[in-house]
């Protein structure tokens, strides 16, 4: 093999030495001395540009040779110069590279090692230069997207040293940018930085996006911005502030006179922390401020009529806003046209993120915590619709309203504390049998003669239709009612009995007025006809205030629908009605109901005008791939979802995937139940890779259990699961019962405490060759189904078939999944390609599927690599007899002649004109 010739980019007015994007891999011995041989004969290199090279340890000794006769050097532009490199490699060529700048009395000015995954040992290759006189003249730090973790708490002590070590040559350290975006840094790296930018006092840009600090690093971050009143760029982007750390923020904007951006996107700053930032930045003039980004900051619509009418005052018209992915709702249309102009960005409706529930839109503050199951019930004093506080202590005005909501609303409106019990009424597993109306009265009786009933407990008895008369009749005594826990009441009944009882109970409840909050029918097996019993109930005003609805193990089956369809209309009259009246339900309970994929469409779209849902539990359904990604669709209208409950339907990779893509919507979820939904390796994989410890830092549980997970997939799985091991309370994911065979104790030597990989009895043996993950579990799709009656080949034909369907998942994975996976899909389909190189119509499926892959990455621009280029290196990187190092090993049983046949294929399709080289060098 001959020695690849190196291109040098050179500008020598501009003293550049340039090896960008060339793709170097220096790690043979002709290709490194050629590149130091450029360095050191390169007159006046004021700038070094590595980017998209990769360098070895024994490159990393030789290149420092040559940077020791450049003193003049000043720009180091060194990112992305590790891909397939060990992380332990990295601190040592660094400490060479750094090394060899201290030793040449360089003054740098400039140092890029963006896009370099070191973690956090790579701060440790870089401390010595940091704090030496080399670094004294470093204008520009920009360590974007190195995942330095507690790293950053290093790199903070680092600039301190150097801030300190300049002082005592009597030399001032000013650095003016710092960029360090996606890098795990959390509220002890923002501690530690601040204190540096504090000592420092010179910056004038600071981007810390996507670095999972909360509101106490955030207040932090804001006495940093406070001692830095030369700033121009503050980016904080995605980052959890709250409203807490919005108002800190915002307390320091005054003294920012030189302002040029403010990026507070996807920081859940809320109204309250918006208007603090706003108002702020109004009261001053801004000249120079140029963009201000709210957008994902669950605004309301009243919020940002109020905050376009800011952006339209003399101080800030001439500034541009974004107001996307925020909570318009249903007034989106109306308030984006209203307000259009050239300074004010609403996005598109379908980025908006649907109304919020009213008082109930503010999270908790503090992070760290969630308030148990009672805080979804707190009574909201301002909400007279539900009740009114009648006390001795009343203001001036009370009585008068007090008066106008009891005539307007009725008594049902009334709080009277003080009940007996907590107003809890139980007859809780009496054994009752309650016939007729006599056998009733007893009870009946009861009911009528306690003053206070909030909860009616009827569990575990069982009631006819003369009897629920008679309780009905008993139960309008008490407007008060608030919660219904009627599960098993009906054992020995007729289905036919059981509508006209819960009607009688129903209109009981609508005619004393009642503001029901839970309602729990569980475990009443009233089939079809049940939903007919209590649409009444649920489309009255008596709902409107329905927060948890319990329907399990009821076998609705297409009563699931009239559910639906009586909830969405529960909703739509509680929006005629007005004010705080809006239905807001937060628990949807409705397991064992052979719901099907007909009763969970119907629910997803009710759950996505609803909007408030915190839990969703519909296990047992028999819901397959189109249901579950209906219901995946209606999570990003539910922002608040803390449990999500979908075992034992039959998601397959498919729904799984579907599943994934939403989860980025979802910052509260504790608990995600995914077992026995036959995921498979790759829908397991799409949900892990999803799920973000910046995001999901209040996740308990993962449930894969069941998924038909191979042994491979499930080590790979542990292993991308340690990314919340910095967690203060590390998530428990669960991936037993499923294929590991007799690999079970192998996967089980490799599992941490918080993965749970059940007993060996429970695993269900390894999976044979032709009950690939692939297979969709979904018969019934008229997509998938490919007739074979009448072929000659049978067995052929089911091998297509599951090819088919293998190929169908890939493209649709395509969707799904992030940038860096476009490889994977594309490794993934060689697998059918290899057995139907002679099935003319497969191979086109197949290329059409690799074509669409492909010119969906071009169109991404990237630098300094293109996106088709890292394509390429992860293809290569994965076949692991090329010898290619890769950053991750995907489990993927690679032949390189498989992967070179597809991408020849897509050159012929004209893809990859740049890299034809790279290609066939490997291929």
């Amino acid at each position: 093999m001959g020695v690849e010739v190196v291109e040098v980019k050179m500008s020598a007015p501009e003293g550049l030495l340039s090896f960008e994007g060339q793709q170097l891999k220096l790690d043979e011995d002709a290709i490194i001395e050629q590149t130091a041989l450029k360095i050191e004969q390169f007159s006046q290199m004021n700038v070094l540009d590595l980017r998209g090279n990769t360098i070895g340890v024994l490159a990393g000794k030789r290149l420092a040779e040559a940077l020791r006769k450049h003193p003049e050097l000043q720009r180091c532009i060194w990112s992305d110069i590790f891909t397939g490199r060990l992380k332990t490699e990295i601190p040592p060529i660094l400490k060479s590279l750094c090394g060899a700048m201290i030793q040449a009395n360089c003054h740098i000015t400039e140092l890029d090692l963006s896009d370099n995954a070191f973690g956090p040992i790579g701060a440790d290759g870089i401390k010595e230069f940091l704090e030496s006189p080399a670094a004294f003249s470093l204008t520009t730090l920009r360590l974007n997207n190195n995942g330095l973790g507690a790293g950053g708490k290093q790199i903070a002590s680092s600039l301190i040293k150097c801030y300190e070590n300049a002082k005592l040559v009597k030399r001032d350290f000013k650095l003016k940018r710092f960029i360090a975006g996606r890098n795990r840094l959390e509220v002890p790296g923002a501690v530690a930085l601040s204190k540096a930018f504090i000592k420092i006092g010179s910056l004038e840009e600071i981007r810390l996006p996507q670095n999972g600090i909360t509101s106490k690093g955030i207040i932090a971050l804001s006495d940093a911005f406070d001692a830095n009143v030369n700033l121009k760029i503050i980016d904080i982007n995605d980052n959890t502030m709250t409203e807490v750390g919005a108002t800190a923020i915002a307390e320091v904007l005054l003294k920012l006179r030189n302002l040029i951006e403010l990026d507070l996107g996807d920081c859940l700053c809320r109204d309250q922390g918006a208007f603090a930032i706003v108002s702020t930045l109004d009261r001053v003039g801004r000249a120079s401020l140029q963009k201000v980004n709210l957008s994902g900051n669950e605004l309301s619509a009243y919020a940002i009529e109020d905050i376009a009418e800011y952006f339209c005052n003399p101080n800030l018209q001439h500034v541009k806003v974004n107001l996307s992915c925020n909570n318009l709702g249903r007034y989106f249309h109306e308030i984006s046209e209203r307000l259009q102009s050239n300074v004010l960005d609403f996005g598109e409706s379908e980025d908006d993120q649907g109304s919020l529930s009213g008082d109930d839109s503010e999270i908790d503050e503090d992070e760290d915590e969630l308030e148990g199951e009672d805080a979804s019930m707190e009574e909201d004093d301002a909400n007279t619709s539900r009740e009114t506080v009648i006390n001795t202590s009343i203001q001036k005005g009370k009585i008068e309203k007090d008066i106008d909501d009891l005539v307007s609303k009725g008594f049902g409106c009334m709080k009277i504390d003080g009940a007996e019990n907590d107003g809890v009424l139980s007859f809780l597993d009496q054994k009752l049998k309650l016939d007729t109306a006599a056998n009733a009265e007893k009870v009946a009786r009861e009911i009528e003669n306690t003053l206070i009933v909030k909860t009616l407990v009827l569990k575990g008895n069982t009631i006819g239709v003369e009897a629920g008369e008679r309780l009905a009749k008993a139960l309008e005594c008490h407007p008060e009612l608030e919660r219904c826990l009627w599960s098993d009441m009906f054992t020995g009944r007729l289905k036919t009995e059981i509508p006209p009882i819960l009607k009688s109970l129903g209109k009981a409840m609508i005619a004393a007025n009642c503001q029901i909050i839970e309602l729990d029918l569980s475990d009443n097996a009233f089939g079809p006809i049940g939903a007919e019993g209590i649409k009444e109930l649920l489309e009255s005003s008596a709902c409107f205030s329905l927060e948890i609805l319990k329907l399990n193990n009821n076998g609705l089956g297409v009563g699931g629908v009239q559910i639906a369809e009586s909830l969405a209309e529960c909703l739509k009259r509680s929006e005629q009605n007005g004010g705080e009246s809006r239905l807001r339900l937060k628990t949807f309970i409705a397991g064992r109901n052979r719901l099907e994929n007909k009763g969970a469409m119907a629910l997803a779209e009710t759950f996505k005008r609803l909007e408030t849902l915190e839990v969703i539990e519909i296990p047992q359904n028999g819901i397959n791939k189109a249901g579950i990604e209906a219901i995946a669709d209606s999570l990003k209208h539910n922002r608040k979802i803390r449990v999500l409950n979908l075992n034992d339907n039959t998601a397959t990779q498919l729904g799984a995937y579907a599943i994934a893509k939403n989860l980025s919507h979802l910052p509260l979820l504790e608990v995600l139940d995914l077992g026995d939904c036959l995921c498979r390796d790759q829908g397991c994989h799409a949900v892990i890779d999803e799920l973000n410890p910046s995001i999901h830092r209040h996740l308990k549980e993962v449930n894969l259990t069941g998924s038909e997970m191979s042994p491979q997939a499930a080590e790979l799985i542990m292993k991308k699961w340690e990314k919340f091991n910095a967690l203060p309370t590390r998530p428990i994911l669960k991936i037993g019962s499923n294929n590991f065979g007799g690999l079970f104790k192998q996967v089980g030597s490799k599992a941490p405490q918080n993965v749970i990989i059940g007993e060996s009895d429970d695993d269900c043996g390894s999976l044979s060759s032709d009950s690939e993950e692939y297979d969709s579990g979904d018969s019934s799709d008229e997509e998938t189904e490919i007739d074979v009656e009448g072929a000659g080949d049978s067995l052929a034909m089911k091998d297509m078939h599951r090819h088919e369907l293998q190929i169908e998942a890939l493209k649709e994975a395509y969707e799904s999944r992030v940038q860096d996976a476009s490889a994977r899909v594309l490794l993934e389909l060689t697998s059918p390609l290899r057995e139907c190189r002679n099935n003319v119509e497969m191979m086109n499926k197949i290329l059409s599927v690799a074509d669409e892959v492909v010119r969906r990455v071009a169109a991404v621009n990237r630098n300094p690599i293109p996106t088709t280029t890292q394509l390429i290196n992860h293809c290569v990187a994965q076949c692991k007899t090329l010898g290619v190092k890769p950053e991750d090993d995907w489990g993927l049983d690679l032949n390189p002649d498989d992967v070179g046949f597809l991408l020849k294929h897509l050159i012929s399709r004209g893809h990859f004109a740049s890299d034809k080289n790279l290609i066939f060098h490997y291929l």
